[in-house]
């Protein structure tokens, strides 16, 4: 996994490099990316990267041809996460001495023009122009899919009533959209059949889903402060907890929700009525319903070896069942 990444992340730092534009304005574009190598020095997994070359390779047995398309992933990857922690105001320490606009400029570079630069790149390996033209209307698809479900998200905080069947949808647009594009177009450079593509495209779509629902209970679960509740989101586990309860356990927890935007000391209050309601094991439930289900994608796809062994266990370390009872 680890050559995967230095092989990207070099790809990128060379397409940034050879921008037509002022120094200064490459320089801001890497420093997001050296937020992202910081990750990447904590999750090696990352999707963006992996996906699309570990489809390709499943299809083919050849993982080099989509260099090109997994550096455009991770680009796209690198700016929807930049955005979003400009909504969150969660920004890395990185951009803590410059303007926010400046990386509000640079997320929009890095989602907007930079993955298509990328994909531009596969000319040169003769890819036809078909292909092309369906991995840059895949990719302006996403965003807009993407882009839609974060919407979605701001929305959601300022409502009270939020159904279960809203938060699964969410997490698909948001994030489900994401991964679908990294495997889906993984899949277009590698074949023209649409059954194959689209198996692999369902595939991505509820791994990351499921990596989106798992990220929401690790973010509430985590100790200490929860930055969801800080910032007042209506998650899984939360919606699940406001139908599950009743009466004045269930007016405890509006109660709660409200104060715990302003302070961190009553998050773990809200966690005890969170598994009083079972909504953390419902969560997991959901979230082993869409591994399966990409599991059952990822089989009839009949992936080629050792890269359909690596997606396997890309999917077995999306499972939370491992998760102690005694911590929930």
């Amino acid at each position: 996994m680890q050559e995967r990444v230095e092989q990207v992340f070099a790809f990128i730092e060379e397409l940034i490099e050879a921008l037509p534009v002022p120094l200064r304005h490459r320089e801001l574009l890497q420093v997001h990316l050296g937020v992202g190598r910081e990750q990447i020095d904590i999750y090696p997994e990352l999707p963006a990267i992996q996906l699309p070359l570990l489809v390709h390779a499943a299809i083919t047995g050849d993982q080099r041809p989509a260099l090109p398309l997994a550096g455009a992933c991770t680009l796209l990857y690198l700016g929807a996460d930049l955005f979003d922690n400009l909504i969150d105001h969660e920004l890395s320490p990185s951009w803590h001495t410059r303007d926010p606009a400046e990386a509000n400029l640079a997320a929009a570079t890095l989602l907007a023009a930079l993955p298509q630069l990328s994909v531009a790149r596969l000319r040169e390996q003769g890819t036809p122009p078909a292909r092309l033209w369906a991995l840059a209307h895949l990719f302006a698809e996403t965003l807009l899919t993407m882009s839609a479900g974060e919407h979605e998200d701001m929305l959601v905080a300022k409502r009270e009533n939020v159904g279960l069947k809203m938060c699964r949808t969410m997490a698909e647009r948001k994030s489900g959209s994401e991964f679908a594009l990294f495997t889906r177009a993984g899949a277009i450079l590698a074949t023209e059949d649409p059954s194959v593509i689209e198996k692999y495209a369902v595939f991505g779509l509820c791994l990351g889903t499921a990596s989106q629902i798992c990220s929401d209970i690790e973010d509430i679960w985590s100790e200490g402060i929860s930055r969801d509740l800080l910032n007042g989101k209506r998650t899984l586990p939360i919606v699940h907890a406001l139908y599950a309860l009743r009466g004045a356990s269930r007016e405890r927890l509006h109660e709660l929700l409200r104060v715990a935007r302003k302070s961190a000391e009553y998050h773990d209050e809200v966690r005890a009525l969170l598994a009083a309601a079972g909504s953390i094991h419902y969560t997991i439930l959901v979230v082993e319903i869409y591994l399966q289900r990409a599991r059952d994608q990822l089989a009839a796809a009949s992936p080629r070896e050792p890269a359909g062994w690596v997606l396997r266990i890309l999917l077995d370390g999306t499972s939370l069942l491992s998760i102690d009872d005694a911590n929930c």
